[in-house]
């Protein structure tokens, strides 16, 4: 199998001379969209190392996109007033990260993109590499990597020249900026600007534990939960808390509470409740504004005669 594949490069240099330069760029799009709907998903390591061939065939051939990006995903943010400064119009960026990376996670794209080594291999080659550079930097050395730069220093107040390191007021601390190559990937990114919808209560279920009904029915007095997300606000305030809205409009709030959690709400349903519908909704203050946002569950709760 590799043999066959490693006998299309030879044609590939030849295409990429004799082409012009529109017919170069649909070839590499040509060949590469082959290349990855050949390979199976479980032979990743064969998938990136084809890839990896492609790219050095390109580059034999003087091609001249040859620094092809494979990663097409963008950094996406959104705008937010700024904190920092006193002009009311001033906006930041937020960015919002379309995933959180770990350890496993780095291994595992290292072998998609082509690599000889086991996947046992490639952790430990990554965990010794990253306890030499610990135990340098906190020997006291300066760090200086293509993605990283790591200098040690100390913070805390010294009372005096005389005074020494005091584990109690002062620690070692590791200073890290980003290096040549990170801040190159980094200036190659695109940015896509989207629309943020603002952080508010957000009700995904209620239960009635009397009735044991979910989203369906109420029970005066008895206990109702609330899971979702962004719930918990403060109970001592008027103005925030868990309302029952009738149809009418009168509005009765929850007094009685025994879990108040962002994902979950436990509490005693208002025993002054009638019977009818009801809208059942979250209000919660955000920000140094204190702006209230509601959050409403997408049924209506009913309370039978």
């Amino acid at each position: 199998m590799i043999k066959k594949r490693l006998s299309i490069y030879p044609i590939i240099r030849r295409c990429c001379y004799a082409a012009s330069a529109d017919r170069r760029k649909l070839l590499t799009i040509l060949l590469l969209q082959s290349a990855a709907t050949s390979c199976m998903d479980k032979d990743r390591r064969a998938h990136g190392m084809l890839f990896t061939r492609i790219h050095g065939a390109l580059a034999c051939a003087g091609h001249p996109i040859i620094n092809l990006n494979f990663n097409s995903m963008s950094v996406k943010y959104h705008l937010q007033p700024n904190p920092i400064t006193t002009d009311p119009d001033d906006h930041s960026a937020r960015v919002n990260p379309v995933a959180s990376l770990d350890f496993d996670s780095i291994v595992q794209e290292m072998l998609r993109r082509g690599t000889t080594v086991t996947d046992t291999d490639a952790q430990a080659v990554v965990t010794l590499f990253m306890e030499v550079i610990s135990d340098k930097a906190s020997e006291g050395n300066n760090v200086n990597l293509p993605l990283v730069s790591i200098r040690p220093g100390i913070r805390g107040v010294f009372n005096g020249a005389s005074d020494s390191f005091d584990p109690a007021r002062h620690t070692i601390r590791a200073t890290v900026s980003a290096g040549p190559l990170l801040e190159e990937k980094m200036s190659q990114g695109r940015p896509e600007k989207i629309l943020h919808n603002r952080p508010k209560p957000e009700l995904v279920a209620f239960v009635d534990y009397n009735s044991q009904t979910t989203d369906a029915l109420l029970t005066p007095g008895g206990i109702g939960e609330i899971t979702g997300e962004e719930l918990k606000y403060n109970h001592d305030d008027a103005e925030e808390g868990i309302f029952f809205i009738e149809d009418a409009g009168t509005e009765t709030r929850v007094d009685v509470l025994s879990v108040r959690t962002d994902g979950k709400l436990m509490f005693q349903i208002p025993s002054a409740l009638t019977p009818g519908n009801y809208a059942l909704v979250v209000r919660r203050k955000y920000g140094n504004a204190q702006e209230i946002r509601t959050g409403e569950l997408n049924k209506s709760l009913t309370i039978n005669t």
